[in-house]
């Protein structure tokens, strides 16, 4: 039953980015203005993650519904966050005023720099991540997950090098690609593996507990 409720959770996608058209369509002439089509072309992408992610994930009791749930939530919000494509900067001509380094190879330079909450808010940006891979059996090796979430990690810098260099042209800065991002979210993806193991550890003790309760 699970398994094929499960599906339902492709629908998030198109309803998280839906609301955001309806949310600004109001400052926007027609389904055809730069930012109603911005929110079309990043639907696309994370719509087809979520599909292959939905196709791996073991979902055979309710809480691993509900964080399958709140995964692709969380994989929405975090697209918006941090890979979104904002076209209408290049369409329109925008400036957006940001850092003027847009790239930084040296390790813990801008950790050292950085106010502790923006550490915090970087290293645990992908503990939901690497908990959720675990949770869901999408990945079910500690070190393969820390892998992934590091490669997710150097994926999000590319694309955001990329994004800062393209927009250059259209004088948009508003991203920094930082190696300290990688250590930390790195870090914050190992954070999650053995926060899984504690869950994991928990559920399993409940369902002995239950078991001798019910002999």
């Amino acid at each position: 039953m699970l398994k094929d409720v499960k599906w339902f959770t492709i629908l998030i996608p198109p309803i998280y980015f839906f609301i955001s058209i309806i949310y600004n369509y109001g400052n926007n002439n027609g389904f055809i203005s730069p930012k109603i089509i911005a929110f079309y072309v990043n639907c696309i992408p994370i719509t087809v993650c979520v599909f292959f992610l939905i196709k791996k994930a073991i979902v055979n009791k309710i809480y691993k519904l509900v964080i399958l749930t709140a995964f692709i939530v969380y994989l929405c919000s975090l697209h918006q966050l941090v890979t979104f494509i904002p076209l209408w900067n290049s369409m329109e001509r925008i400036v957006v005023y940001g850092p003027i380094q847009l790239l930084n190879l040296v390790p813990f330079k801008t950790i050292i720099k950085s106010p502790i909450t923006e550490i915090m808010v970087t290293l645990l940006m992908l503990t939901p991540l690497a908990f959720s891979l675990m949770s869901l059996s999408i990945l079910k090796s500690k070190k393969k997950t820390i892998m992934v979430t590091m490669l997710v990690s150097i994926g999000i810098e590319l694309i955001q090098f990329i994004e800062n260099s393209i927009g250059s042209a259209f004088l948009v800065y508003s991203r920094i690609t930082d190696i300290d991002d990688v250590i930390l979210n790195t870090l914050g993806g190992a954070i999650g593996v053995y926060i899984y193991l504690l869950f994991n550890h928990f559920i399993g003790k409940g369902q002995s507990v239950r078991l001798k309760i019910s002999n």
